[in-house]
């Protein structure tokens, strides 16, 4: 009975966890470059495999070895955190304001001279997954996941049932961010104008600053 209660659990707290703001502002600043369902939830199910990583990883030390994480490297990984949702926000800020740079480039074709509008901007074919991993696995070791993984492996005995909630945990985190992703590429894929498609990358960017800052704050002012 406690293996299942503790498989229900763990599934059920990774999907609520996967929709903490921090977590939405990564991937969705990720995805919004990328207006594709498909490569919308790549990044999702990357995200939510490092965010997995970490939590199984860390999740397996405190059970097995009963070791006490001081609260220090928490805070360390909040911070980590906050500059990384910076750090996302002005690439893609950067990003748009680079698509925007267009000048006028004059040639010839067949006699004929004549000029058209050119931008300098990056495909949108670049991938970033790697990144999004790491990211992912940074979220993994901050913020709310310590209450909601590391307090009912604190309270269980077996190291079986320790396992098979963050495994549910981490699929239910997986699962959920995955789902949200794919429908954000649907939405941003039916954008067809550039100057829309700008907008919402700028919102993306911009949520991500100020997520990011107020982790900083909160970690430096706490």
């Amino acid at each position: 009975m406690e293996l299942v209660l503790a498989l229900i659990a763990g599934l059920t707290l990774g999907c609520i966890h996967a929709f903490d703001v921090d977590h939405i502002s990564a991937v969705t600043v990720f995805a919004s470059k990328h207006p594709s369902p498909q490569k919308a939830f790549r990044f999702g199910f990357v995200w939510g495999l490092g965010h997995t990583a970490a939590l199984v990883v860390l999740g397996l030390v405190v059970t097995a070895f009963k070791f006490a994480i001081p609260p220090i490297v928490e805070s360390l990984a909040e911070l980590l955190v906050g500059i990384l949702l910076v750090t996302i926000g002005v690439w893609v800020l950067r990003d748009v304001f680079k698509q925007k740079q267009i000048h006028v480039h004059q040639h010839t074709h067949d006699g004929v001279e004549h000029v058209h509008f050119h931008s300098h901007a990056k495909s949108v074919e670049h991938r970033h997954r790697h990144s999004l991993f790491f990211v992912g696995a940074t979220h993994g070791l901050a913020g709310t996941a310590s209450v909601m993984v590391l307090i009912p492996l604190a309270v269980s005995q077996s190291l079986l049932t320790s396992a098979a909630f963050l495994l549910l945990f981490g699929v239910g985190t997986i699962v959920a961010m995955s789902f949200f992703a794919f429908l954000f590429g649907i939405m941003s894929a039916k954008i067809t104008r550039t100057t829309q498609l700008s907008k919402l990358q700028s919102i993306a960017g911009a949520v991500s600053m100020i997520t990011g800052f107020f982790w900083i704050g909160n970690v430096l002012f706490s």
